[in-house]
């Protein structure tokens, strides 16, 4: 397979190993599908032994039809099983092709799952798109197509000219003279078809996210009467990405000239210095066709030579664009299993029983080390207590309670549960502890019920329980549906206020260890928040709630408030404390109740 110098290199062998499992897996059917191409191949290159035989016949002035009669039917029944195995070994090996693409696909789609907020945070979603619609069908097309052009112009070529060789030798090495220039073409444009697939990819991902961005906030766009810019600007990166394509099209549109021209060329060497030889009556005429008729079938390997090259130069690119995705590895991972450093902070946590505290003991956390968004966090949160975080934006107050369950991880200092730093247990077990309700609330495609239960069972009284909790019994009973109503994608039918009561419900009904609810009702009315938030207070029983709001109200009940300003607690204690403690939380309130007195 062609590579930096032809051939597959080091890099190339390094990420055809992704691919092994499937060839392993489907090995029977690869072998069944290559038997049945072999005796097609075979079949093929008997034919124009055939004709040979027909045209020395008709070229002798006394033949018989009947014996031309047999040789036409001949080829009809080998026309018929070359038809019938072509069937079975497109549907074995493209049938193995597509199982390489679904499990690829689902492979990748696994290993996404698995990476953490650090990486999402730095790649785009178009990108992530691009590797899992056009970049494994280049492979598919690569591993399936490709592979089979590889194996049938090996065959037919080899074949093809060793028959030849036998035939005549000479005419046979006339022929192959522009082969040379033909080889060095092939190995030159390879090159440049790998390095212009992997730019036009690129290029692929890039417009595929800003059409996914231009999408999603369709409704933005058309308030701000944004259609013509971002169109302009689809346009742009169209352009972009065509001229790309088209550079990728300029060097795949020579190699079919290129084959034709060689083979043009052989075909006329062929006929100019055989008709020498037969006019010299060293070959017959029936072998001068047949000779030709050999040529021509090598035509076909020639050709594939390039079809095949752009199919394999093109795997190959976005092979390595997966597996460089593939080698992504999250920052925030599991405890590994044979870990035998000792120390209470590295024991397994008993997930039998329930933790007494979360402790947070000088933790500093930065997405740059050197930068910290939270300083020195010190924190002893007792099972059963319900936390308020207040602040104001930017203050590191949803980075805060990120960290419990590992969204992200410490730089400094040590997170614990009890005596069980979170570093130290497994993700899933740390994760099902905690119910999180992030500060954008996101709906999936679906109906209320299924946003809520997420897959999830639950009874019937717990259900209701928590829409009332969540002030959403009201609300269900005017859908049209109750909760079988689709809401759209993102929830697009309903109003900001339904859609945080929604997500709200999803993280209540899981009645896990630790809640965390982040700004849980910014978005639903004074009445409706205040009834929420006295629903909430009875809620907060057994377990660790950890409240995070701009409405002060919403913390006055809590057991302990945190004021964090520029990544640092500055004050902590009770509604009262803060009261005259705290300036910030103090002029918040006071401005906040004004407000919602005088409406305004």
């Amino acid at each position: 397979m062609p590579g930096r110098n032809g051939f597959l290199n080091e890099k190339d062998v390094l990420s055809v190993q992704l691919i092994l499992p499937y060839f392993k897996k489907n090995l029977g059917k690869i072998i069944l599908g290559i038997l049945c191409m072999i005796i097609v191949d075979c079949t093929q290159l008997a034919i124009p032994h055939i004709i040979k035989q027909a045209v020395d016949i008709l070229a002798e002035s006394d033949f018989s039809h009947d014996i031309l009669v047999h040789q036409v039917l001949f080829i009809v029944v080998l026309g018929l099983v070359m038809a019938v195995l072509r069937y079975f070994w497109r549907i074995l090996l493209m049938g193995s092709a597509r199982d390489l693409e679904k499990g690829i696909r689902q492979h990748l789609y696994s290993h996404i799952l698995t990476l953490d907020q650090h990486y999402f945070n730095r790649v785009k979603t178009g990108d992530i798109m691009a590797h899992a619609t056009s970049d494994i069908n280049h492979i598919r097309m690569a591993f399936g197509m490709g592979i089979i052009a590889l194996t049938d112009a090996l065959l037919l070529g080899t074949a093809s000219i060793a028959i030849m060789l036998w035939m005549n030798p000479k005419l046979t090495l006339a022929a192959l003279l522009p082969m040379p220039l033909l080889s060095f073409m092939i190995r030159y444009l390879g090159r440049k078809m790998h390095a212009f697939h992997t730019s036009a990819q690129e290029s692929y991902s890039e417009l595929t996210e800003l059409i996914r961005e231009g999408f999603s906030g369709i409704r933005v766009l058309k308030l701000f009467n944004l259609e013509a810019a971002v169109g302009t600007k689809v346009a742009r990166y169209s352009e972009h990405y065509f001229k790309k394509n088209l550079k990728r099209a300029t060097v795949t549109a020579f190699f079919r000239p290129l084959m034709g021209f060689f083979f043009n060329l052989s075909t006329g060497i062929v006929l100019f210095y055989g008709g020498v030889l037969v006019m010299d009556h060293q070959i017959s005429p029936g072998e001068l066709v047949a000779f030709t008729q050999y040529l021509g079938i090598l035509a076909w390997p020639i050709i594939a030579i390039g079809w095949m090259t752009n199919l394999i130069q093109r795997g190959l690119a976005s092979l390595k664009r997966i597996n460089a995705l593939l080698d992504a590895r999250p920052m925030v991972e599991s405890p590994r299993q044979d870990s035998t450093t000792p120390g209470p902070d590295h024991s397994k946590p008993d997930t039998r029983k329930h933790f007494q505290r979360i402790i947070f003991d000088r933790v500093d956390f930065g997405y740059d080390p050197d930068k910290p968004l939270l300083s020195d966090i010190t924190l002893d949160i007792p099972f059963g207590s319900v936390t308020g975080i207040s602040g104001p934006p930017g203050s590191g107050k949803t980075t805060l309670v990120q960290l419990i369950p590992r969204i992200f991880d410490t730089t400094r200092g040590t997170l614990r549960l009890d005596d069980t730093a979170v570093t130290a247990m497994e993700l899933d077990t740390l994760r099902e502890m905690v119910a999180f309700m992030p500060q954008e609330p996101f709906l999936f495609s679906g109906t209320i019920r299924e946003n809520i239960l997420m897959g999830r069972s639950f009874s019937s009284d717990r259900l209701d329980h928590i829409l009332s909790v969540c002030q959403l019994s009201e609300t269900i009973r005017q859908m049209p549906d109750g909760l079988d109503t689709l809401i759209g994608e993102k929830g697009i039918t309903l109003s900001g206020g339904q859609k945080q009561r929604i997500t709200l419900a999803r993280t209540l009904i899981q009645d896990k260890p630790v809640t965390i609810l982040d700004d849980p009702i910014s978005q639903v009315d004074t009445q409706t928040a205040s009834a929420i938030i006295q629903s909430l207070q009875q809620h907060g029983s057994g377990r660790i709630m950890i409240i995070i709001s701009h409405r002060m109200s919403a913390l006055s009940f809590c057991d302990r408030i945190l004021v964090l300003e520029e990544g640092r607690i500055t004050h902590q204690g009770d509604h009262d404390a803060l009261m005259t403690g705290s300036h910030f939380y103090r002029t918040s309130f006071t401005v906040q109740q004004f407000q919602e007195t005088h409406g305004s």
